[in-house]
């Protein structure tokens, strides 16, 4: 049998496709990627193989299981690099703890969240921001100016309302 054909090859496809997801599912994520790459190498086959299928399926979860490893590989990475970034909040005396700062930064407006994080964290300057943002410079500093002391207010809030609880709790007498 020589190479497959497009037609051999959309019957291959329908016959099969399915099951080989649901079969690849079982070692990894992305069962259709593993699918797909094996679809492919069945392509580069010359001369195709004698049964069909039998290879797809050897193909399939000898692909499944590298991606499986891939994925392995790069969550332990993901794992490390979150444990070794740099915080961006400083440690303090604050009851707010980092997760808590990120939290209250998410319920700033879109823009000034933005350009809060790109003038503290980014460290740029407020003419960078404006043309990162497409807005007058005049604009940015406001946005930053009001972002900060919104932030600020939250700060406050929150801090007061976890007093208010300690003091009821009555654990805390």
């Amino acid at each position: 049998m020589t190479q497959i054909d497009a037609l051999a090859l959309q019957q291959v496809i329908d016959a099969h496709a399915a099951a080989l997801t649901l079969y690849a599912r079982q070692w990894c994520q992305t069962p259709e990627d593993a699918v797909q790459e094996a679809l492919i190498n069945l392509l580069r086959q010359n001369p195709a193989p004698a049964n069909v299928a039998a290879w797809l399926y050897t193909t399939v979860r000898r692909r499944a299981i590298n991606l499986a490893r891939a994925e392995g590989r790069r969550a332990k990475h993901q794992a490390i690099a979150g444990r070794q970034r740099d915080y961006w909040f400083a440690p303090n005396d604050s009851s707010l703890d980092e997760p808590d700062y990120e939290k209250l930064l998410t319920r700033l407006p879109q823009l000034e969240r933005e350009i809060i994080v790109a003038r503290i964290w980014g460290e740029r300057s407020f003419a960078e921001i404006a043309a990162l943002v497409e807005q007058p410079m005049s604009t940015v500093h406001r946005k930053y100016q009001r972002g900060l002391a919104e932030l600020e207010q939250m700060i406050n809030e929150f801090e007061e309302s976890r007093q208010t609880d300690e003091s009821r709790s009555p654990l805390s007498r």
